[in-house]
């Protein structure tokens, strides 16, 4: 059976193409609110097919064959099953703002945070429930920022980034208390809609903006531009780190696909490797996987083996975002402009989930 979903948000790509006119809109809209927890609605419990445009897909860590999928339109939606069925996830801001990120907790079980952008102020921030969606909260701190992008430091899910149309805010206790990270006078990136931190270092730290990649390796007091070998308007939508050499850095932008082997010192182009200067909206490495890395464009999931020397299309479907079976990498979820696509081979080969 079918789900069928009013398809209401524009996609990510269109929303670059507005991010201008999005960053002076949302200059304006800041207002206070408490934080609350807030009910879910409660949907039909009806699993089936998932047809919509979907934006972001993630794999939970700590319950078997359970993923979660997210609209531009803030609707969520869960499988149990490995994406073969799904059903809607309970959510008061559905329709009510723009998702940008999912993040699942790696240490707390049941714990998902979403980063919503709205034009009401009260529907924007970072929202999290502990209780795999029965409940959400908004975070304390940023009620007056729309958040485009968020990370988790792998060694502690408290360590937690949110990109903002005014910088990057940290948290170290959860979201407790944030930090805006770089003072008020210093160079600093913003907007920030794209996040990656060093896996084994919380305090370098990578943002993404509509002009160009931003590091800092002190934890924000200090902030340079990484510009060699990029183009200066280059909005770049992710960037990648090699848990393994992290100086190994991929980063996708508006026109393409972009390689670092200096920790983001000096990039390199993959536009001929990839085939043009597609959008590149994510950059995954397939865990356990030498060599294995994927990159969701607007023209397919195109996929390289030999750590992104040589690339080839895998899909012909508009990509999002990418997700990994944690306990079978070779298990890839593929978000895209129709549902949620599926390998069961790492990639060589995919099909439409529940197909």
């Amino acid at each position: 059976m079918n789900l069928h979903f009013v398809k209401l948000g524009m996609s990510r790509g269109i929303q670059s193409n507005m991010s201008g006119l999005r960053f002076r809109i949302a200059a304006v809209l800041w207002a206070t609110l408490a934080a609350a927890t807030v009910p879910a609605p409660h949907p039909a419990e009806t699993p089936g097919r998932l047809t919509v445009p979907v934006t972001v897909v993630q794999a939970d860590l700590h319950h078997p064959g359970t993923l979660l999928a997210g609209t531009a339109a803030a609707q969520l939606f869960r499988s149990r099953d490995g994406a073969e069925n799904w059903t809607p996830l309970a959510f008061p801001l559905a329709f009510r703002s723009t998702l940008h990120t999912i993040l699942i907790d790696p240490s707390i079980p049941d714990t998902y945070l979403v980063g919503l952008s709205s034009e009401t102020p009260e529907n924007a921030g970072v929202f999290r429930t502990t209780d795999e969606g029965a409940t959400w909260h908004r975070l304390h701190g940023l009620e007056r920022n729309q958040i485009w992008a968020l990370a988790l430091w792998t060694g502690d899910s408290h360590v937690i980034a949110a990109g903002t149309p005014e910088g990057v805010f940290r948290t170290l206790d959860g979201g407790q208390s944030w930090t805006h990270l770089g003072g008020a006078d210093s160079a600093r990136p913003r907007p920030v809609v794209s996040l990656a931190f060093d896996p084994k270092d919380r305090n370098t730290l990578y943002a993404g903006t509509p002009h160009l990649a931003w590091k800092t390796s002190d934890g924000g007091a200090s902030w340079h531009r990484l510009s060699r070998g990029m183009q200066a308007d280059s909005d770049i939508f992710s960037i990648d780190v090699d848990p393994n050499q992290r100086g190994r850095l991929f980063a996708g932008a508006c026109g393409g696909l972009y390689r670092s082997l200096d920790g983001g010192g000096t990039w390199s182009t993959l536009e001929r490797a990839i085939g043009g200067p597609f959008r590149t909206y994510a950059v995954a490495r397939a865990p356990g996987l030498h060599g294995v890395v994927f990159a969701a464009t607007s023209s397919g999931l195109i996929r390289s083996s030999d750590g992104g020397v040589t690339w080839q299309r895998v899909s012909t479907e508009p990509a999002r975002s990418i997700a990994f079976d944690p306990a079978d990498a070779r298990r890839i979820f593929v978000a895209t402009d129709h549902g949620v696509i599926l390998s069961e081979d790492a990639g060589l080969h995919f099909r439409g989930a529940g197909a």
